[in-house]
């Protein structure tokens, strides 16, 4: 309710400057007063469902292009944008690392622009399903820059539709071996048609997916300052919205430290 008030807030007072409206009118528009933990959201994807989730990808669509996609937001934190904008050529097999690059004159710019780019290392595990979907699966196509994207589509680099579609079609419980929480039968449920799957009341957007691998990674004792520049989120945002850990479990990671002190 407050991001929606402030946006027409913002849109009120720009119609003030047209003369569409009462200059001052802006001003009757009251934003509400809510709490840091009240400005974040909780939903994420637990790392039980991840790896049940990838586990799935991996049995039945090896290195195809949504188990490369959803591989690389648990795994790198990397936002949906900083995703899309991926060319093969930024993916360096020999170094494991992936350069996200802001590049908005050809269509993919990534959140907080330059100051948003950064090398990314990565696993052996997920350098080989990266040389696997290369070799095997990837489309031999180019944008419309002239350019080679890594989650290639057989139409070029994919929609900005298209990377959460993805995240709404498996993070369904029917769709990695989970019975419905819902009880929907998944032959007739309409969250189970093709390009519904957002409608599923289970179902997690990349910016869960996000969440929860921040969190993931916190969990497993991953320095905040690690997680931060790897997630390319700052600390205070990293407290505020991302990390989701209690204050128990933050005080049983600290517990291990005491016979250091």
């Amino acid at each position: 309710m407050k991001t929606q008030i402030d946006t027409l807030r913002v849109f009120v007072r720009w119609l003030g400057t047209i003369d569409a409206v009462d200059p001052e009118l802006h001003v009757k528009v009251v934003s509400p007063d809510v709490t840091p933990d009240e400005n974040s959201r909780d939903v994420k994807l637990d790392s039980e469902d991840a790896e049940a989730i990838l586990e799935h990808l991996e049995t039945y669509e090896y290195a195809s292009r949504p188990h490369v996609t959803l591989a690389l937001f648990w795994h790198t934190m990397m936002r949906r944008g900083a995703a899309r904008s991926l060319d093969v050529e930024d993916y360096d097999p020999e170094e494991q690392c992936l350069e996200v690059r802001h590049r908005p004159e050809s269509d993919t710019p990534i959140k907080n622009g330059f100051d948003g780019e950064r090398y990314i290392g990565l696993s052996g595990w997920l350098c080989q399903l990266l040389d696997d979907w290369l070799r095997d699966r990837r489309p031999d196509v180019t944008d419309e820059y002239g350019r080679e994207p890594l989650l290639a589509t057989k139409q070029g680099r994919p929609s900005r539709t298209t990377l959460p579609k993805y995240a709404y079609r498996y993070t369904r419980p029917c769709a990695y071996g989970k019975e419905c929480p819902h009880g929907h039968d998944p032959d007739s449920c309409e969250a189970a048609e093709t390009g519904e799957a957002s409608k599923c009341p289970s179902s997690l957007s990349p910016h869960a997916i996000h969440r929860g691998s921040i969190t993931h990674h916190l969990a497993e004792d991953i320095p905040e300052t690690a997680v931060s520049d790897r997630a390319n989120v700052s600390q205070r945002v990293l407290e505020q919205h991302y990390d989701r850990r209690s204050q128990r479990e933050k005080m049983e990671q600290r517990r291990q430290y005491l016979d250091q002190l």
